[in-house]
């Protein structure tokens, strides 16, 4: 050890010279303050979400700066201070001399290594360092956040820098081999060079190994929290260590008996070699194979709510018909609950007290933990447990780039092989992506839900093959549309009687345009559907069809004769009966909000804090906004709203804006900056009010008679002339 720290003071005496540490301080320094000045540029005021979960200003600020500093500024330091420490004995022969001393080649190749591990920690803090002294720059030019906090987060930061540290091992003492066996500056930096630029090239492709050197570095960025399981690094920066390990000891006892051959010649050396390699080759393969979570032997969902907020129950419900699956109780802010109904694998969605909700993957036989964190109308859950690796996919899933789409959207239908080839590249590719995800700790999705997902994904090909020869049938009547082998291939991945994925939009779309294409019928095509539906064998799969296309049928029906119509013809020939309330239900609503009916009560607040109802408005003509904060369709109409209220202020006709904020305050924040001529209001349970006037979506226009009473539900939006002309007619003035 006192001849290692004596070889070791002596690269510290060399290493004056070059200004190693002042270049690791700039390389972590510079990318701190240039995010900075960058942070200051973009910024856009009142950009900063009220709304959202409490975090650390300053970790989160590092967090964001990772991607650019662990693939570009890092490495590119790491082939710099490797190159220079290593080069400057290389050229003046102080390889030789030092081997003269009393100090053995090991102090020799573990003290320069050192000395570049040395200056690679000086970069990271200095990144550190300067992220605080940038990010309180940029304070002073950007709007304050206002739920982030300023403290130093001691073990947050560690973690970041400990990544940071391992994840550059590899590379580090890969880079170092090379310059020390390499006498040229010039090779010694373009290998670094070429390796670096290799990575930035390939990644667009991401068809990079995850044991690649950058790659690891590269994961730091990718996974900015870490993992996932709570552990202090991931497994990938993990196997860092481990390969960085081989290649210091084959770098060493290349350096050490001066080329390979010299280092084989001895049995021993070549036994031990032999199993050091094994032993790399064998924990890096257990290290680097994803891993896949075993199932339970129950349905669990368990977890805990961070909240000032006290709630009693979770109701999970699927997102087909909005059914309650489970009812979990919640204590303390705490839960587990066994699942006792059938749960097939797919996104259910959990609601909160106050309608906060979020959605989540699992299936049957599953155990499920959220780690639920609510602040406001913000909510964020972390899921962990056997469908971890699926809930991460979901909330990274990408969305990905098609040709194919823009062959359609320019009306390229004339060359169906040009066509349908590049669909099944598009399609190919996208399959590919699917099972290359992996988590931050290395865990890959389960072969159920890839098959799922890959079928899910499929479907967007499969509609666009069907518009292709929906288009070509009607530019090329008579002309038939030939399927290559390559669309038959991808038309054998998805079923056309699969139940489980009429969950999926697409999927229904897709089974409806083939159950339809042939129908030369002249009437629309929701009636064709229905016809074709009502044709299908009873059972599960005909239920979900059917109730999915009554729900647009009876929405969209012209009159409520109509609608009753198609009530009485279809409603009641559901296998399940739960499907026919479901109906009878929607029908019920879309029958009180009709014309002429008396309109439904509700439940309002004014401004000032106030009882407010629709009856107190009678004798004048009612136009609503239903609309929220967050809500930014309705930023863009409410400037026109508000002129027309200024407009037809001198008219019986009151303009009123209801706001169905789950959050007052924030609602009478934003109430009051807008215009005096609309009346302010908000839904006291906008739950309620949403179901009594079947609003699916927001903004939502309405207009009530002097009476009370519906004239138009669904009226067009105010950026639209039809919505003044409908207002003109029922207030009996002339057309414009």
């Amino acid at each position: 050890m006192s001849t290692f720290i004596t070889a070791l003071k002596g690269e510290y005496i060399k290493k004056r010279g070059t200004g190693l540490f002042w270049l690791a301080f700039a390389r972590g320094a510079v990318m701190a303050l240039v995010y900075s000045i960058v942070t200051i540029v973009q910024f856009e005021m009142g950009n900063e979400k009220a709304d959202r979960i409490p975090y650390n200003y300053f970790t989160q600020y590092i967090g964001e700066m990772l991607g650019g500093y662990s693939m570009f500024f890092f490495p590119l330091f790491i082939i710099i201070a490797v190159s220079r420490i290593t080069q400057t004995d290389h050229r003046n022969g102080g390889w030789q001399l030092m081997e003269t001393m009393p100090i053995t080649r090991w102090d020799i190749y573990a003290s320069k290594l050192t000395m570049v591990l040395t200056a690679s920690l000086i970069s990271i803090l200095s990144l550190i360092t300067m992220s605080f002294v940038g990010g309180g720059f940029a304070l002073l030019f950007i709007e304050t956040p206002k739920v982030a906090s300023f403290s130093f987060e001691f073990l947050p930061i560690l973690k970041i820098v400990l990544r940071l540290f391992i994840a550059g091992l590899f590379f580090t003492c890969l880079q170092y081999m090379v310059s020390v066996l390499i006498t040229s500056f010039v090779w010694s930096i373009l290998i670094g060079f070429f390796m670096l630029l290799g990575y930035l090239f390939l990644n667009v492709f991401k068809v990079i190994p995850s044991w690649y050197p950058l790659q690891i570095l590269g994961h730091v960025g990718e996974y900015e929290k870490g993992s996932e399981l709570g552990y202090p690094v991931t497994i990938t920066e993990l196997g860092s260590l481990v390969l960085a390990a081989l290649v210091v000891y084959l770098g060493y006892n290349w350096y050490r008996f001066k080329g390979l051959k010299t280092f084989v010649r001895s049995p021993k050396r070549d036994v031990v070699l032999v199993a050091v390699v094994a032993a790399t080759i064998i924990l890096s393969y257990f290290i680097y194979t994803p891993n896949t979570t075993d199932r339970y032997t129950k349905t669990i969902v368990s977890g805990k709510i961070d909240s000032k907020q006290q709630f009693t129950n979770i109701v999970i419900t699927d997102q087909f018909v909005s059914d309650t699956v489970a009812v979990i109780p919640v204590k303390n802010n705490t839960f587990h609950y066994e699942v006792k109904n059938d749960m097939p694998l797919s996104a259910y969605r959990f609601v909160m007290d106050g309608g906060l909700n979020g959605t989540f993957i699992i299936g049957n036989k599953d155990s499920i933990y959220l780690d639920v964190k609510q602040y406001g109308k913000a909510i964020d859950a972390k899921i962990t447990g056997t469908r971890l690796a699926e809930n991460s996919f979901e909330a990274k899933k990408p969305s990905n780039f098609h040709i194919t789409s823009i062959y359609l959207e320019n009306n390229n239908i004339d060359n169906v092989d040009m066509f349908s080839n590049q669909l099944y590249k598009d399609w190919k590719k996208d399959m590919e992506e699917t099972t290359e995800f992996r988590t931050a700790d290395n865990y890959t999705p389960g072969d159920d839900y890839i098959n799922q997902l890959k079928q899910i994904q499929t479907l967007t090909f499969l509609n666009y093959w069907q518009k292709f020869v929906s288009m070509r049938k009607v530019a090329y009547p008579g002309n038939p549309t030939p399927e290559s082998e390559g669309i038959k291939e991808i038309k054998k991945m998805v079923p056309l009687n699969n139940s489980a994925l009429l969950a999926n939009e697409e999927y229904f779309n897709y089974v409806r345009s083939l159950m339809i294409f042939n129908d030369e019928t002249d009437i629309d095509e929701n009636s064709k559907a229905l016809k074709a539906i009502a044709k299908l064998a009873p059972g599960e799969f005909k239920d979900k069809m059917l109730v999915w296309q009554m729900r647009n049928s009876i929405r969209e029906a012209s009159s409520p004769e109509e609608r009753e119509a198609l009530v009485k013809d279809y409603a009641y020939s559901f296998s399940n009966k739960r499907f026919s309330q479901n109906i009878l239900a929607l029908n019920n609503t879309l029958s009180h909000i009709e014309k002429g009916k008396q309109a439904p009560a509700i439940a309002l607040m004014g401004l000032d804090g106030q009882p407010a109802s629709l009856v107190a408005l009678k004798g004048k003509y009612l136009v609503i906004d239903v609309w929220a904060t967050w809500c930014g369709p309705c930023k863009q109409e409410s400037p026109y709203f508000e002129k027309l209220a200024i407009k037809y202020k001198g008219q019986n006709i009151q303009f009123a804006a209801i706001s169905i904020d789950k959050q007052i305050d924030k609602w009478v924040l934003d109430a009051k900056l807008k215009s005096k001529s609309v009346l302010q209001l908000h839904a006291n349970d906008g739950d309620k009010f949403s179901a009594d006037y079947d609003i699916q979506g927001i903004p939502r226009f309405m207009l009530i008679d002097d009476q009370g009473n519906v004239v138009n539900a669904e009226m067009p939006r105010p950026s639209d002339k039809t919505f003044e002309q409908v207002i003109r007619k029922e207030l009996g003035l002339e057309e414009l």
